[in-house]
C-alpha cells in the first residue's frame, strides 16, 4: 500500500506538470491579452459579458490541423469569434502535444475561459465559456463530445483528407458532421440565463429566451 509521504509527493509532481503547461501557456498569451486589453469596442464587450459555454474546437497538435470550429445556438454571431479560435490555435500551438489525456486545464483570457483537455491520439479538445461557467460543466461535455469522436477514426481521415479540403472553412468547422451531436451535449449542460448578459436577471422577458432551443 503507497504510504501518505508517497501518495502527496506524487500528487505534487502531477499538479506539477499541469501548472507547467497552464505556465507555458499563459505566457505564451501573455503579450495578446495585454493587446486585447486595449480594445475597446463595445460589441466585444457586451458579448464578452454574456454567460454560458460559446464555443467548441478541436485539433491536431502535431500538425495544427483544426477540425471543428462550432459556435453554439445562443451565440451564433458572437463578435468574439476570432478570439476565440485564435486562443485555441495558440493553445494548440504552443503546448497542445504536451496536453496529456484526459487532463483538464482551464486558462482564462480577456474574452473568457478555454477549457481544453486531449486524448490518447493527441488531439486536443477545448470549449471558451464566461467566467462563471462551472468547470464541472464544461468537462462534463468534453468528455462526452471525446466519446463522439472516439467512434470515428480521426487519425487515418486526417491523414488521407485531401489538402485542398484545409482550405474550405466548412471542412475546418465540422470536418466529420458532429455539430447536430455537439449541440445536443451542449443543450444538456444549459443553465437557467445561458446565453444573456450576467448583469442582467433571467427573465421570461429577454431576448436571451432558450425556448427556440
Amino acid at each position: 500500500m503507497m504510504s501518505y509521504e508517497r501518495f502527496s509527493a506524487s500528487k505534487a509532481k502531477v499538479q506539477a506538470a499541469f501548472d507547467d503547461v497552464e505556465a507555458w501557456i499563459f505566457q505564451a498569451f501573455e503579450e495578446g491579452v495585454q493587446d486585447l486589453e486595449g480594445d475597446q469596442d463595445l460589441g466585444l464587450e457586451v458579448a464578452q459579458r454574456r454567460r454560458g459555454m460559446r464555443f467548441f474546437a478541436a485539433g491536431r497538435a502535431r500538425d495544427g490541423k483544426q477540425f471543428a470550429s462550432i459556435l453554439f445556438p445562443l451565440f451564433h454571431g458572437d463578435p468574439n469569434r476570432e478570439i476565440y479560435e485564435e486562443a485555441f490555435s495558440d493553445v494548440l500551438r504552443v503546448a497542445g502535444s504536451s496536453v496529456k489525456p484526459g487532463s483538464r486545464h482551464k486558462l482564462s483570457f480577456r474574452a473568457g475561459v478555454l477549457f481544453f483537455t486531449a486524448d490518447s491520439l493527441g488531439n486536443t479538445y477545448g470549449v471558451v465559456a464566461s467566467d462563471d461557467y462551472p468547470l464541472a460543466n464544461a468537462y462534463n461535455f468534453l468528455e462526452e463530445i471525446l466519446q463522439v469522436y472516439h467512434s470515428i477514426d480521426v487519425e487515418i481521415a486526417l491523414n488521407e483528407a485531401d489538402e485542398s479540403l484545409w482550405t474550405e472553412p466548412r471542412f475546418r468547422e465540422d470536418a466529420f458532421g458532429v455539430r447536430e451531436l455537439a449541440v445536443a451535449s451542449w443543450k444538456k449542460q444549459l443553465r437557467p440565463g445561458d446565453g444573456c448578459s450576467a448583469q442582467v436577471e433571467f427573465s421570461e422577458d429577454l431576448h436571451c429566451l432558450q425556448e427556440s432551443l
